[in-house]
């Protein structure tokens, strides 16, 4: 093990010191390649240095290695004393010692993250103000010390336009130079590094303006720098006036194309533009010239460091749309994308199959064990199903009970069903496998219709789960069932809202004609139940089987029984004249009875309708007032106002008699299931038996539902029972045809 290890650390040392010894080439041929192309002019007796790569090297080099480029940069200083002249030596030497503080007071304001990448907006006004300015004023100061202290002539001072020039070149160079020079020896040391950056530069040339604009930018370039270089004083472009347009073209390249690709391009316009000045600022007379060269070294530096600072925000712009566009795109909570980058994914690939997993199971676990274990299972899940899925296809979140999978290509369903239900989740200290329905389809026009899509799925996962195998969705069948949800869904919202349902009538018929009605003291024989129905555009009617559940799922239950109660006190109204003595059966669902100002809106609207109480009776299940404190004292209230109460259904539910005990009821309606087939069950006529003997023991009347035909009428008939109710008896017919 030991002689592994070590053979571990020589391989990395080796290759350490390879790198090393690369960059230390390419430092001495760089150093070589930038002293030949930096431009140098005699002005009054002062040596004018344009754009000059020896700094921003040397600074470059001590960015990415920090304290370890000394032995480079001794080895290179020790080269110019045999190799330079005595004055380029102390010039040498005045770079060095203002790069090396200039250095140290950089990364002693940044720390370790100094030696990253240039263009991050956190470290761009630290490194302009010490790699760009006070290396910059360092240098000129050092060496004009060196030259005053060396030259056998005197120095002129220190303030003047050829220092204004020199600083104002320096400083570009030093503000587009380091970032390019730290390009070139990272290449050089790290090419997996460099070639990132090529695919960077490629991914913002294909991301970037259609590739025509970008010709005619390049072609826009080329003829300004052409117009630079080219010597013509006769004609004004050919004249430093054609500066003023390398802003405004290389602005739209970094803003539009990206600061990656220009900055060289433009740290390659600078080595132009400093190489030949003379081109576009000709030397013809010496006050003209110097005044042109500090205008022009001005506007340079200008341009720089606005592109260089458009290219940082522009960058940190991007990485800040990237985050939104990933916050757009994603559920925060998982971190899994959502429905809007699915739509995005299927535009942009092709989809071979849409999948819904769903886990009905979740939303009683989440109230059992809080909002973060929905998140964790559904992460966990999400990396259990992507090892199925192998890199075929994304995950995506679904609000609610699951997640959708996009599949590239069709998966053995069978085995992936199979293997998606032995998946187990462990939260704390609960080990737990969670039923999973899956459907899934492979109908392109379906797929591409994803919002009808992700509806026929959710219902058809549900069915999954129920029947215990993956389901999957055919164009051919008709999605009836699904499309009718939303319809019945915005029907019954228009039928509250206007208090326009189909309000029916079915009777109640005494079977004792001369005996006092259960609900008169003036000789009735009859009342009627209300039942509802929702009439579709097609003139279709739709039942309460199918209303009840999706306004219970859309809490529109206590809405839609007051909605019921006003639309029969209306008709009630309506019918005072002619019929003063009808009575009327509502039914009232527990959502209705639970709510705090239900009373108060059923009293409100008897004043309204100016309706005596006691032509009304209010049904209510008996499993939906046991145990409920606030229910019985609303049926308590109803009572005391003259309403009656009955109790619906009764038989079906558990502990039907030890309930009753504790009822206070008028009206007991025994379930049709035990009247249906009282004829041949003897279980059946023993139950009735029994439900009618406790009615008597409680003072209630007692209402037979279901009576289907005359057999049935004359057993109930013969049992005692006062009340009727089914087909045999009436029909429900419209309110307004009812014979009240």
């Amino acid at each position: 093990m030991m002689i592994l290890l070590r053979k571990t650390e020589n391989i990395n040392f080796i290759n350490t010191f390879r790198d090393y010894f690369c960059v230390g080439i390419a430092f001495f041929a760089l150093q070589l390649v930038a002293g030949h192309l930096s431009k140098q002019e005699d002005v009054a007796g002062i040596t004018l240095h344009f754009y000059d790569l020896t700094l921003p090297l040397i600074s470059a080099l001590l960015v990415l290695y920090r304290q370890k480029a000394l032995p480079i940069l001794a080895a290179f200083f020790l080269y110019a004393l045999y190799s330079y002249s005595l004055s380029s030596v102390f010039t040498l030497t005045a770079q060095l010692l203002a790069a090396l503080i200039s250095q140290t007071l950089y990364f002693f304001s940044t720390g370790k993250r100094g030696a990253v990448s240039f263009g991050r907006s956190q470290l761009t006004t630290l490194r302009i103000v010490w790699l760009v300015c006070c290396n910059a004023l360092l240098f000129i100061s050092i060496d004009h010390w060196f030259q005053s202290n060396t030259a056998s002539a005197p120095i002129a001072n220190l303030f003047t336009l050829q220092t204004l020039i020199n600083l104002q070149w320096l400083m570009n160079s030093c503000l587009t130079g380091i970032p390019f020079c730290y390009l070139l020896l990272r290449s050089v040391q790290n090419p997996a590094w460099c070639i990132l950056y090529i695919r960077q530069v490629k991914a913002l040339i294909k991301s970037g303006p259609p590739i025509l604009y970008q010709v005619l930018w390049l072609v826009l370039l080329l003829c300004i720098m052409s117009a630079l270089i080219v010597i013509r004083e006769d004609i004004l472009i050919f004249t430093d006036y054609s500066l003023l347009w390398l802003l405004p073209v290389m602005l739209w390249g970094v803003i539009c194309i990206g600061h990656a690709l220009i900055s060289p391009v433009w740290v390659t316009m600078l080595i132009l533009l400093g190489y030949y000045i003379n081109s576009y600022i000709p030397p013809a007379n010496y006050d003209n010239y110097l005044h042109s060269l500090v205008i022009s070294s001005t506007i340079v530096f200008v341009f720089s460091l606005t592109i260089v600072v458009t290219g940082v925000l522009v960058v940190h712009n991007r990485k800040y749309l990237r985050r939104l566009k990933q916050l757009f795109r994603s559920e925060p909570n998982t971190g899994l994308p959502n429905f809007q980058a699915l739509q995005m994914d299927i535009r942009k690939h092709a989809t071979e199959c849409l999948c819904y997993i769903r886990c009905t199971e979740l939303n009683t676990l989440e109230q059992t064990h809080g909002i973060e274990f929905r998140f964790e299972f559904v992460k966990a899940l999400s990396a259990y199903v992507r090892k199925l899925i192998k890199g075929t296809g994304d995950i995506y979140y679904a609000p609610g009970h699951g997640i959708i999978l996009r599949l590239n290509a069709v998966p053995d369903i069978p085995d992936f069903y199979k293997e998606l239900n032995s998946f187990r989740f462990i939260w704390k200290d609960y080990q737990l496998g969670l039923s999973c329905g899956v459907a899934y389809t492979t109908e392109k026009n379906l797929i591409k219709n994803l919002s009808q899509a992700i509806k026929h799925l959710n219902t058809q996962s549900y069915i999954s789960l129920m029947q215990g195998q993956p389901l999957l969705l055919s164009p051919q069948v008709p999605g009836d069932k699904i499309v009718s949800q939303a319809v019945i869904r915005h029907m019954l919202q228009k039928a509250i809202d206007r208090k326009s349902f189909e309000l029916m009538a079915q009777p109640i018929v005494s079977t004792m004609l001369v005996v006092q009605p259960i609900v008169s003291t003036t000789g009735l024989t009859r009342y009627h139940e209300i039942l509802i129905r929702i009439k579709m555009v097609d003139g279709k009617l739709i039942f309460p089987d199918t209303i009840l559940p999706v306004a219970r799922e859309a809490g529109l239950l206590p809405a839609l029984d007051i909605t019921v109660i006003e639309q029969t006190f209306r008709f009630i109204q309506s019918r005072q004249k002619s019929d003063p003595n009808s009575h009327f059966s509502i039914n009232l669902t527990p959502d209705s009875l639970n709510k705090i100002d239900f009373l108060d809106n059923v009293f409100t609207l008897f004043r309204k309708y100016s309706i005596a109480p006691k032509r009304i009776i209010f049904e209510v299940i008996e499993s939906d007032i046991i145990d409920n404190a606030n229910v019985t004292d609303v049926l308590r209230a109803l009572r005391k106002a003259g309403s009656k109460i009955a109790i619906d259904d009764f038989g079906t539910g558990a502990s039907s008699y030890s309930r009753l005990r504790t009822l206070d009821a008028d009206i007991l309606k025994i379930d049709g299931s035990f009247i249906r087939n009282i004829l041949t069950d003897e279980f059946s006529r023993c139950a009735v038996r029994s439900f009618c003997e406790v009615a008597k023991l409680k003072n209630m009347e007692v209402v037979a539902e279901f009576v289907e035909n005359e057999e049935i009428e004359k057993m109930l008939i013969t049992m005692g029972i006062g009340w009727l109710q089914g087909y045999h008896i009436g029909k429900p017919v419209p309110i307004e045809l009812a014979e009240l």
